[in-house]
C-alpha cells in the first residue's frame, strides 16, 4: 500500500470535512485502498478496516501518538503518549456468521460494518444506537429453539452477544491501561482511530494549505505548482519569505 500524495490526502480531507465519522472514514479508506469500489469499503468489518488505517496513520505520520484525555475521577487534563504497537490488535478471522450462547437464548449474528454505521445517523441517544446495531448483525435469535426477534433479546443476552463481537474482533473496540499522575486513579482509555487519523490529517491539511497560500501570494503560482515542489524545496521558498 503506498501512501497517497499530498494532492490525493488534500481530497480526502475536503470530502471528509464536516461530514459524519463514517463518511470521513470511508475517504480514508479510499485513500489507502484506491480503485476499490466504496460499497466494498463499507461492507468491510470494522477491526479490518481500522487495521488498514492504522497502517494508513503509520505511513503518514509515524507510529508515536500524542493526544489529550482528561481524568474522569479529578478533571486532570492528561497528555497521553503511546504506539502504534499498543493500540494494534487481531482482526478476525472471517466475516462470520458467528454464534453465542447465553441461557435459553442462542444468537447467530455477523460483525459490524460502516455500512451499519450510516444506518445511525441522526442517533444521538447511545442505547438506541445500540440496540439498533446490533439488530442489524443479528441474523438469527432462539429462545428455547424457537424464534423469536433480536429487540426481544433482555440485556444480559445483547450484552453477551457485543462481548463475543469484541472476542473476535478485539481491533474494533481497543483501549488501553491509563493513570492519573494527579490522583492515581486508573482506567480504560478508548482509542479510535478514525478520529485520531482525522484529526492530525486536518491539521495537516490547513498547514499546508497556508503554506500554498503564502506561496500563491508572493509569486503567484497555482495551487498544482506548489504542491509539485517538494516539501525540502517548498521549505527553502517559505523560509526566504520569513
Amino acid at each position: 500500500m503506498g501512501a497517497p500524495s499530498e494532492a490525493e490526502l488534500l481530497g480526502i480531507w475536503e470530502r471528509g470535512e464536516g461530514q459524519w465519522p463514517w463518511r470521513r472514514a470511508l475517504a480514508l479508506l479510499a485513500g489507502a485502498a484506491p480503485g476499490a469500489a466504496e460499497d466494498e469499503l463499507a461492507s468491510m468489518p470494522i477491526g479490518r478496516r481500522d487495521a488498514v488505517l492504522l497502517d494508513l496513520r503509520e505511513q503518514l505520520f509515524g507510529s508515536a501518538f500524542t493526544g489529550l484525555t482528561a481524568c474522569p475521577a479529578c478533571g486532570e487534563e492528561i497528555e497521553l503518549t503511546f504506539n502504534a504497537s499498543e493500540v494494534r490488535r487481531a482482526t478476525a478471522n472471517g466475516d462470520g456468521p458467528f454464534t453465542v450462547n447465553a441461557g435459553p437464548y442462542e444468537v447467530t449474528f455477523r460483525l459490524p460494518v460502516t455500512a451499519d454505521l450510516v444506518q445511525l445517523d441522526g442517533v444521538s441517544d447511545l442505547d438506541a444506537a445500540r440496540a439498533a446495531l446490533l439488530a442489524r448483525c443479528v441474523t438469527s435469535t432462539l429462545r428455547d429453539g424457537a424464534a423469536i426477534a433480536a429487540a426481544d433479546l433482555p440485556a444480559d443476552a445483547a450484552n453477551a452477544v457485543t462481548a463475543r463481537m469484541s472476542e473476535i474482533d478485539p481491533q474494533a473496540d481497543v483501549s488501553f491501561d491509563v493513570a492519573c499522575p494527579s490522583c492515581a486513579h486508573a482506567w480504560l482509555e478508548p482509542f479510535d482511530v478514525v478520529t485520531f487519523l482525522w484529526t492530525e490529517l486536518a491539521s495537516w491539511a490547513r498547514g499546508l494549505l497556508f503554506n500554498v497560500h503564502q506561496l500563491a501570494s508572493a509569486y503567484a503560482w497555482s495551487e498544482d505548482d506548489i504542491l509539485r515542489l517538494s516539501p525540502v524545496r517548498r521549505n527553502a521558498y517559505l523560509e526566504m519569505l520569513q
